[in-house]
């Protein structure tokens, strides 16, 4: 209850400073081309989805400006993903909120117990499924 509490405050909080265009697949897919350029298959892998889900998210952020498709350089028959300067600000507003609210969370609770927190759920993610944790995926 807690975690969509958050999640709910963050989607809450974003629409509140404009970012009422998005959906919450948007942060998996620009986390996911942040630091580099994936094929649409890569996102589809990535989010579990099947390929033409993949591809009306693709189009609804391309017309949001969120992302940009541009040719593969080694494979002109095929797209790469990339994050646009808006998809890179949406993200910082996301990180920037999402900061704000677990700065909440420890004013009840205590900055020591929310580390404490934060440290026991990791904790059962390593006991569940050891170094290599599955792909993060949104709840559809």
């Amino acid at each position: 209850m807690s975690f969509r509490q958050l999640i709910d405050r963050l989607h809450v909080r974003l629409g509140e400073e404009g970012w009422t265009d998005v959906s919450g697949s948007y942060g998996f897919v620009l986390l996911a081309v942040r630091d580099e350029q994936r094929s649409a298959t890569g996102i589809t892998e990535l989010l579990g989805v099947s390929k033409q889900a993949t591809s009306q998210l693709l189009e609804a952020m391309e017309r949001g400006g969120y992302i940009e498709r541009r040719a593969d350089p080694d494979d002109a028959r095929a797209k790469r993903v990339a994050i646009t300067d808006r998809g890179r600000r949406f993200l910082g507003a996301v990180e920037r909120i999402y900061a704000e609210l677990e700065a909440e969370w420890a004013t009840h609770i205590g900055a020591e117990q929310l580390d404490a927190v934060r440290s026991g759920l990791e904790g059962v993610l390593a006991g569940v499924y050891g170094e290599a944790l599955p792909p993060v995926r949104p709840t559809w």
